[in-house]
């Protein structure tokens, strides 16, 4: 038997927003003040699986998870950049945080560009508290019935999942004609229908992250809350839903550079938080009556891998601001000519983003090798954290970026060939 969503109606024009003041520099702000309480939790946090119920709380009351959310729903509608450097000093804090944090509340970004007033009214609900985890690879049903659609499936690596209040899951919509290609479409559903699964454990890194798997079980939901769109390949022709409601053209996006923000973000913050205790353990050897450990040790051995270290997570910080800008101007150019944003220029944006998680990687990797073993290897160091870390979220197809050069360039040069033709 389905169980079946409660519609939420907001009648008014728009939900208060908590603090109306709040500006993008204090809420950064509030993001470095955590740091020593995410150190010193990181520990606890890779036990659980998933950050604090005090640090939700605190990131509640913060905004953390209304930054991107339409200033119509009580969200503080931040653009992008300001997102992606909230996300860089949580991560700073504690990378697998900063990977629940981020791919909790980001997705309320994809349902203000994708789902319509209705469907929004209920998502938001009275008072605006939404995080939704995001899995968009179709490994679930959705059935249309006369009274909404059923959804059915068990989607895994559901990052953020233990504090979301939704998930928005990727579907095959059951009953098109078979001899057609398969119609893929975005549902999202309340906390009350879906099961969160106990299986984060075991995974070599990014163990705070709460990446479980949900389960969904013949949920029904109401019609507007499932669109025919492929989260991975959004029509932005004309503009989305979210443009036309919110008249803002940051929900008129592509959405691999968005995704791309997200995880590069957090990776760029590892470097940071790889480079901090590198500095810590740095100054405490060289501190050390009898100097450096190490056979013709001496401060050179430090500053050459720091200094290259830091100008590296520079230029990674600046790659992800302007990747993110990049993609802000990408999405006002095409809510008025939808050829000028392309899904080549999405990919450019992806690809370059990719490499500045690259280049976060290759710090990790440096600082790791160069402080020496009983300070970067040995059980519960904060460098083996961050190189467990690092090495997990190599994993992630977002870090592929070398499929992404083979796409990127097949992709280009049949366009330049194109125009040459034309």
């Amino acid at each position: 038997m389905a169980t079946q969503t409660k519609p939420i109606r907001n009648n008014a024009a728009f939900l208060p927003q908590p603090e109306p003041g709040l500006t993008p520099a204090e809420l950064i702000r509030r993001a470095v003040e955590l740091r020593p309480l995410l150190l010193e939790d990181q520990a606890n946090s890779e036990a659980r699986g998933t950050y604090s119920p005090e640090m939700h709380e605190r990131f509640r009351r913060a905004g953390f998870y209304r930054m991107l959310q339409p200033k119509m729903f009580g969200g503080y509608e931040f653009d992008l950049t300001v997102f992606a450097r909230v996300i860089m000093e949580i991560a700073r804090g504690c990378p697998g945080t900063g990977w629940g944090l981020c791919l909790a509340s980001g997705h309320a970004l994809n349902v203000a560009a994708l789902f319509s007033r209705e469907g929004q009214d209920i998502l938001f609900g009275a008072d605006g508290e939404f995080a939704a985890s995001a899995r968009g690879v179709p490994t679930g049903t959705a059935t249309e019935t006369k009274e909404g659609w059923i959804i059915d499936g068990l989607w895994d690596y559901c990052s953020g999942a233990p504090y979301s209040n939704h998930a928005i899951v990727g579907v095959r919509i059951v009953g098109e004609d078979r001899s057609l290609p398969p119609v893929f479409g975005t549902a999202t559903v309340p906390r009350a229908q879906w099961e969160m699964i106990d299986n984060w454990r075991g995974f070599i890194g990014m163990r705070a992250s709460g990446s479980n798997s949900i389960r969904i079980s013949n949920a029904l939901v109401p019609k507007s809350l499932v669109v025919r769109q492929n989260l991975f390949a959004i029509n932005i022709d004309g503009g989305t839903e979210g443009y036309h409601l919110h008249h803002n053209a940051m929900y008129s996006g592509r959405m691999f550079g968005f995704f791309q923000t997200e995880i590069t973000s957090i990776l760029v913050g590892l470097g940071f938080a790889a480079l901090d205790e590198f500095e810590r353990i740095m100054k405490a050897k060289l501190a050390a009556p009898s100097g450096p450990p190490i056979v013709g040790g001496g401060v050179q051995d430090f500053l050459r891998p720091y200094g290259l270290a830091l100008g590296m997570l520079e230029a990674a910080r600046n790659a992800v601001i302007a990747g993110a800008q990049s993609y802000l101007d990408y999405c006002a150019s095409g809510v008025d000519e939808a050829s000028s944003y392309t899904e080549v220029d999405d990919m450019r944006i992806q690809a370059g983003l990719q490499h500045a998680a690259r280049l976060a990687g290759d710090v990790v990797d440096l600082l790791y090798t160069s402080v020496g073993t009983s300070a970067a290897a040995r059980d519960g160091s904060r460098l083996q954290r961050y190189f467990r870390d690092i090495s997990m979220a190599r994993t992630n197809p977002g870090l592929a970026y070398e499929r992404t050069a083979t796409q990127l360039a097949s992709r280009t040069i049949d366009l330049h060939n194109a125009v040459r033709a034309g």
